[in-house]
């Protein structure tokens, strides 16, 4: 789902980009911004395009923004961050882990809110917080996440009004349109006061995400097989720390390095020589496939789909070798296309998502005739690092017997989304308006009428106090009346006259 945005132009994003390039070369910063950053912002789109959305493309906003957030990512060491940096005890026990995705594949950002105590650091915590996130990102190329507060057995004793105020901060300040859903799950109706003072925290955006769920409709948010046992689901995993991966992925541009000379030799033309005389078009495409997938498995298959909207396109690359594979991205137009990350390396069973981009000064040629190469083969020794790769790939032949070679055709995606239902034609069958959704669905007001029965709750409450008082008190002053008339009067006695 996501927060509702407005789409972004290729011409919006390159308009950030050159003021973020023209203040650094006018103006920089004290401490040189991280490389990674700068490659972000110089070769892909999607950062600069969340900014944008975040703040409804207003230039000026998005731009400080993105400034700031290098100033405090430069700081804070976020893209640096190691297992040995954070508090280890916080870390092992699973307060805050990744683990599993919710319906629309986005991985799960999970807090156990039972296992919180007020007298932990929340600095630490935070630098876990950010850990987490950066680590998903890296491995899902700045992927959303879900946020999923896992309120089952907590009490106001657990409940950290600060920590949860931070983690929104946190991610509204340096994350901007990270977020796809805010799942609250199983709340006590005794916190809803608590949260009715997190949700003002949020953007209004971001009140559209925020979901109350139960096991009842978990379903909704989350498929049963990636649900946890403990919320009514086939998932066993207990969290148990594993230290992340190592990935190869291309080097990053050094901060005051152009826009694509580090990549000079990956950029270079592959031409298809095998089979150049004809014209590629989606009747021939298997001819140019390789005939088996023996190490990777492509996804699109056969075509490189750019979105109409924005010229982006996705490429998911999955392992299926038991031993580590390197993989090699090339096109036959690389003046026209951004391609991050353009070489690397998959562990068995694990994945990769190549981003590529159509520059906006350029259109795709006609009759198919731009292509992309992805060549694979397996990696010497298990593992490599990223300059490794490079020197493997530049002295090696894209023909040899060892590399595998998948070809595809780049194409505007043809898929439309499906129409929305036609409200006139369903009035006679309910007389609910299609376009509001029902009111016992709608988690912004479910949270108002349950803090609502909550203060009336404790109105009464107070009232039926008040009447214990009363009545107690008229006992009491019966009690007191009964006593004083049961007991002896003493009686004054006159002296008799004498006649």
């Amino acid at each position: 789902m996501g927060i509702k945005v407005k789409e972004t132009t290729p011409q919006q994003i390159e308009e950030l980009r050159g003021r973020f390039n023209s203040k650094y070369a006018s103006s920089p910063p004290a401490a040189p911004f991280h490389p990674t950053d700068i490659d972000r912002i110089r070769n892909d789109h999607l950062w600069l395009q969340r900014f944008l959305e975040m703040h409804d493309h207003d230039m000026e906003a998005s731009f400080s923004k993105l400034w700031d957030t290098c100033v405090w990512r430069q700081s804070y060491g976020a893209n640096d961050l190691e297992p040995s940096q954070l508090n280890q005890e916080y870390l092992n026990e699973g307060s805050v882990f990744v683990h599993s995705s919710d319906v629309d594949g986005k991985p799960l950002l999970i807090f156990r809110v039972k296992l919180h105590s007020k007298s932990k650091n929340l600095d630490e915590l935070i630098r876990i917080v950010v850990y987490w996130v950066e680590r998903t990102q890296r491995q899902q190329h700045l992927t959303q996440l879900t946020i999923f507060f896992d309120m089952a057995g907590t009490g106001l004793a657990t409940m950290d009004l600060d920590f949860v105020k931070r983690i929104v901060e946190t991610f509204k300040q340096y994350y901007p349109n990270t977020l796809n859903y805010i799942l609250v799950y199983e709340l006590a109706w005794v916190l809803n006061a608590a949260f009715k003072v997190i949700k003002a925290l949020l953007p209004p955006k971001a009140v559209e995400i925020l979901k109350m769920i139960s096991k009842k409709d978990i379903g909704q948010y989350i498929t049963k097989d990636n649900c946890l046992a403990s919320w009514g689901g086939e998932d066993n995993y207990e969290f148990s720390f594993v230290p992340e991966a190592k990935q190869v992925t291309s080097k990053p541009l050094a901060a005051n390095a152009g826009d694509d000379e580090q990549f000079a030799d990956v950029d270079k033309k592959v031409t298809f020589a095998n089979t150049a005389p004809m014209v590629l078009k989606e009747s021939n495409i298997n001819e140019m496939h390789t005939p088996s997938e023996g190490m990777l498995h492509i996804n699109p298959k056969e075509f490189v789909n750019f979105n109409s909207k924005n010229a982006e396109a996705t490429l998911n690359l999955k392992s299926i070798a038991t031993s580590a594979v390197t993989y090699k991205i090339q096109t036959t137009s690389p003046e026209k296309f951004r391609v991050r990350p353009r070489c690397g390396i998959i562990q068995p069973n694990q994945e990769a998502a190549i981003s590529i981009w159509l520059k906006s000064e350029h259109q795709l040629s006609g009759e198919s005739k731009d292509k992309f190469l992805v060549m694979a083969m397996l990696a010497p020794g298990g593992e490599c690092g990223g300059s490794d790769v490079a020197e493997l790939w530049r002295n090696k032949s894209p023909s040899a017997v060892d590399v595998e070679q998948h070809r595809l055709v780049c194409r505007f995606d043809e898929n439309k989304p499906k129409a929305q239902p036609d409200c006139a034609a369903k009035a006679s069958k309910a007389s609910v308006d299609c376009k509001k959704p029902a009111v016992g669905h709608d988690p912004a007001s479910a949270m108002e009428r349950q803090l609502a029965f909550t203060q009336n709750l404790q109105y009464v409450t107070l009232a039926l106090l008040l009447l214990l008082f009363a009545g107690f008190g008229f006992l009491m002053y019966q009690q007191l009346g009964h006593h004083a008339s049961t007991c002896p009067k003493a009686t004054a006695y006159s002296c008799a006259k004498r006649k």
